[in-house]
């Protein structure tokens, strides 16, 4: 279980994923407030009603607000008071890291299958092979000659970020010291 402080990082990074930074100042005044209507989280952050609206049922989709709805008698309106629910917060982040390493997988497949042609032009896209085919090798945009592009980069930075992702979810170990293992010195002592 994460700590206090880490668990509120984790919170603060899924708002802004959501809503940038509209949506971190609602779910900052949602902590101070611990309960509060959608008016109030509006004239507290100076953000606008419809937006934090759409804020907050985004992170009620994800299970990480929610609300108590209560009937006003005299005038028949419904009041909606939010809160945050935290409970679930680390099975909804690991759940978004599996989606997302899961996308990183198909990306790193993908970019070890394929191969790409580039006139060097930055900003000008990468086409495969059929593609390139379709284009007699030349570039769409700037008509410059299409060559094979090295990819190598962006496949060594997938897997950095695959293993990284790995880590943190448990998946992977975390790679040992050299010569700080048991195992490492008998095995030393053995070939000696």
């Amino acid at each position: 279980m994460a700590s206090k402080r880490a668990k509120r990082k984790e919170l603060l990074e899924l708002a802004r994923e959501i809503g940038g930074d509209e949506a971190v100042e609602v779910v900052k005044a949602l902590e101070k407030k611990k309960e509060t209507t959608d008016e109030e989280l509006a004239e507290i952050t100076g953000i606008r009603i419809n937006n934090v609206r759409k804020i907050l049922y985004a992170l009620y989709d994800l299970g990480v607000a929610d609300f108590r709805r209560i009937r006003d008698k005299e005038t028949g309106w419904y009041y909606y008071y939010w809160f945050l629910e935290t409970k679930r917060l680390d099975e909804i982040i690991r759940s978004r890291k599996l989606k997302e390493l899961e996308k990183l997988r198909k990306m790193l497949e993908e970019e070890k299958s394929t191969t790409y042609y580039w006139c060097g032009t930055p900003g000008h896209p990468r086409l495969t092979f059929d593609e390139a085919m379709e284009y007699e090798f030349q570039c769409p945009i700037c008509g410059g000659i299409l060559m094979e592009y090295d990819n190598s980069e962006i496949i060594a930075d997938l897997k950095r970020r695959i293993e990284e992702l790995e880590r943190e979810l448990g998946i992977r170990k975390k790679p040992k010291k050299k010569g700080s293992s048991k195992s490492s010195k008998k095995s030393a002592l053995a070939a000696a």
